[in-house]
């Protein structure tokens, strides 16, 4: 009778040779998952209008805004993001202005007619952590993070998401860790979890819409552990195109 273990076992072998090299090949730890989110291709300019609906204690405040941004920290640019208010006219003509570095250092500004002046926010908690314009997101949240911020862990792969740990490498980053839900074919988030003390402190939820070459935002909430929840839905996006010289305080009080 033919002996037929011997091949038996080399085709064994060469199976569970392929199937472990499959499986390092889909292996990504927390960094390399993060360092491709970062790295999603951007518009190299964008302009939206957005209306803003801020749910709390059974009742709602609407408002309406345009943002316009360019720069992508990624590239060694500076990220630039101006937003104007339009509506209520409580609010209207209102504006924030932020600059996120390359080395993770922001500069604001925040105009409020009624001031009459522009107040330039400081670099800590008392200003970035404070609610933007009475919503669920804070200023640090409008102004965002840099990749070097956090040290990443890869908490597991599941439904096509990887979930990925991020803990601040500093403190004053206004949060004690973050957990991202990361699409596995796109590498965008579509939702984050904000930690504080131990404790979820709120929950951002987002969508995408194909904007030319690019998936942005459509929508965008915030949910605080305490029940209020801010959406943020984005009816128009133009990107790669020209807006002129907008990252200033001349047109920040227009």
């Amino acid at each position: 009778m033919n002996d037929t273990r011997f091949p038996l076992r080399r085709a064994a072998a060469a199976v569970a040779l392929f199937l472990g090299a499959a499986s390092l090949a889909r292996a990504q730890d927390g960094g390399e998952v993060m360092g491709k989110y970062y790295r999603v291709p951007k518009p190299r300019t964008e302009s939206m209008a957005m209306a803003m609906t801020i749910s709390k204690n059974g009742s709602a405040l609407n408002r309406s805004m345009t943002t316009w941004t360019a720069g992508d920290n990624a590239k060694g640019e500076v990220e630039r993001k101006v937003i104007k208010f339009s509506a209520p006219g409580d609010i209207a003509g209102s504006g924030f202005l932020t600059a996120k570095k390359v080395d993770g250092s922001t500069e604001s500004q925040l105009w409020l007619p009624a001031l009459g002046r522009v107040r330039r926010l400081s670099s800590g908690a008392s200003d970035q952590d404070s609610a933007f314009f009475g919503s669920d997101f804070t200023n640090r949240d409008i102004s965002g993070f840099i990749e070097s911020d956090f040290s990443y862990s890869l908490l597991g792969e599941e439904g096509g998401h990887y979930s990925v740990s991020a803990v601040p490498k500093k403190p004053g980053m206004g949060y004690e860790r973050i957990v991202y839900s990361i699409d596995a074919k796109t590498y965008l988030a579509d939702r984050v979890d904000y930690y504080k003390a131990g404790k979820l402190l709120k929950t951002q939820e987002l969508s995408y819409v194909q904007a030319g070459p690019y998936l942005v935002p459509a929508r965008n909430s915030m949910k605080s552990a305490s029940g209020s929840i801010t959406v943020i839905d984005i009816s128009s996006q133009k990107v790669d195109q020209e807006f002129g010289d907008v990252f200033n305080e001349r047109f920040l009080k227009q």
